[in-house]
């Protein structure tokens, strides 16, 4: 995620001064096409195949408001519980997955391999009719008898499915309660198949102290979603936290012209035909992510299509309006940014790229795996930011969020490789003239980049990042770093990880112990002191 400039968590997002003007446009390989492309043949990646059949789309009363309210360290009594109770038949699974931030965020009892979430959607009315197959296993010790579902209060469940057979449900705030009719054994597969509807809209509190994510309505009369730490449970029913990594499938039906864009390929193989009128478009991440990375576009929106040298597919989605053009441009981009971080980062991690161009105020941009959403102050600086993260945060996720820096630095120092490799900025310089602006403001040191605490996670990362992620370049040199950028997220893709375990990566490729150092850059809520203030000799 990048905040936009001027909001709380932004105040000198990553280039500062020196990086004004400095942004070159470089051809890329894009080309105009009048439709959304498809699948254009076996990935090897696990996951979706293009051939899976369809579940029908129920066609559901719809309730419930445009608001819902996020999942933080409170429970959320303020909704009241619907649905019928049972007796579970063992244990009950936890209302959150053990994060201290947000101990609701989450499940506990199982965990996700995959979302399959088909949907009929009427623009006109904000009408979502769905329905959600999730797959996965019973992580529980013990006989599992009830577990939880994320879901916001706004989609009202009709129907809940354990295996083949109806299981009890009640909803409670952000809560879906599930108490199959059978206990489930540990190891065993889950099988849930969740109908509902409603009208979706944004969950409150949240990102970058903007309004939140979630469901967001398009000037157009569209809608996108987009949202950290919560987005998902605002249109599915999910495990919502990075700990939990699955692969997700939307096959959503709208009115003509509407389009759907979401993440990764979009396949044909499978999707039944649509009513008159209706047209229908399933996409495929076939590589798991977090919750939070995936997305959906609904829009009268224009596409264009280009591949990377190796073949893979850059799709990219614009917004109807004037400003169509300026973001064709910036896309353009997409594939000379892609080779320049693959350099850094080593080979792109997905099967497909491009970006959602919404051209909506939104606060802040999100890394939408393979295709991130941008709002309408989008530059760059900003693709760069969120193409980083697709190896830093989607690709590699991590356990939980007090180890954001290991998303939200990397990819903040990646606008100064560009421009370091493209314009041949010079960041030690960059370095110096920004440590002297802010060496003296203890409010710039305050918040620590790791373990900054519940509300904090998305402030410091931004502008102290970039300064300790350059100051670990020159403290362990040149061939060290490069090896860093490169094989941490080589030897961790599809893994989450914790900050302590990139320290120890780290160390182990200086080849000594750098406790102090990470101490005070990363740990520390002072501007660091000698031995450590001139890393390298900056």
């Amino acid at each position: 995620m990048r905040p936009r400039r001027g909001t709380r968590a932004a105040a000198a997002v990553v280039a500062a001064a020196l990086l004004v003007g400095c942004t070159a446009t470089v051809g890329g390989t894009a080309q105009t096409q009048g439709s959304l492309p498809t699948s254009v043949g076996p990935s090897g990646t696990p996951g979706v195949t293009g051939t899976r059949t369809d579940p029908s789309t129920p066609d559901l009363p719809v309730s419930g408001s445009g608001t819902a309210t996020g999942k933080s360290g409170t429970a959320p009594s303020a909704t009241p519980s619907t649905g019928r109770a049972a007796d579970p038949d063992g244990a009950a699974g936890a209302a959150g997955i053990g994060d201290p931030y947000y101990p609701l965020a989450g499940n506990g009892g199982y965990q996700v391999d995959s979302y399959d979430v088909t949907l009929t959607y009427d623009p006109a009315a904000n009408r979502l009719s769905a329905r959600t197959a999730v797959e996965g296993s019973v992580t529980a010790p013990g006989r599992l008898g009830r577990f939880d579902l994320d879901l916001q209060p706004s989609m009202r469940v009709s129907q809940v499915q354990v295996g083949d057979t109806d299981a009890a449900f009640r909803q409670d705030g952000a809560e879906l309660v599930v108490t199959p009719a059978r206990g489930l054994d540990p190891g065993a597969a889950l099988s849930v198949v969740v109908d509902y509807a409603g009208q979706p809209g944004e969950i409150r509190g949240g990102t970058a102290g903007a309004s939140g994510g979630g469901w967001y309505r398009t000037d157009s009369g569209g809608a996108v979603v987009a949202g950290e730490p919560f987005s998902a449970s605002a249109w599915y029913p999910v495990n919502e936290h990075p700990a939990d990594l699955a692969t997700f499938t939307v096959t959503a039906t709208v009115p003509t012209p509407w389009q759907v864009i979401s993440g990764g390929v979009r396949l044909t193989d499978g999707v039944v035909p649509p009513p008159a009128g209706m047209a229908t478009f399933r996409w495929a991440q076939r590589v798991p992510v977090a919750s939070y990375l995936t997305t959906v576009y609904i829009d009268r929106f224009s596409t264009e299509v280009g591949t990377l040298p190796d073949g893979r597919l850059i799709v990219s989605a614009f917004a109807p309006g004037s400003e169509a053009g300026r973001y064709r441009k910036l896309a353009a981009d997409t594939a000379r940014i892609v080779e320049v971080l693959a350099d850094h980062f080593g080979r792109y991690p997905f099967e497909a790229v491009g970006g959602i161009y919404t051209g909506q105020p939104l606060a802040f941009a999100l890394e939408t795996a393979t295709r991130p959403v941008y709002a309408d102050w989008v530059d760059t600086d900003t693709i760069v930011h969120e193409l980083a993260h697709q190896w830093y945060g989607d690709s590699v996720a991590v356990q939980r969020w007090r180890d954001i820096c290991l998303n939200e630095c990397l990819a903040s120092y990646a606008p100064l490789l560009w421009h370091e490799d493209v314009d041949g900025t010079d960041l030690d310089r960059w370095w110096t003239g920004r440590m002297k602006a802010v060496a003296g403001d203890a409010r710039f040191w305050r918040t620590p980049l790791v373990d900054m605490g519940p509300g904090r996670e998305f402030s410091s990362v931004y502008d102290r990042g970039p300064l300790a992620v350059h100051a670990l370049r020159k403290e362990i040199g040149e061939a060290a770093f490069a090896t860093v950028l490169r094989e941490w997220p080589t030897r961790n893709a599809g893994r989450t990880v914790t900050f302590e375990a990139w320290q120890a990566f780290v160390e182990q490729v200086a080849g000594r112990d750098l406790s102090g150092f990470f101490d005070a850059w990363f740990r520390g809520r002072v501007v660091p002191s000698d031995p450590y203030r001139h890393p390298g000799g900056l």
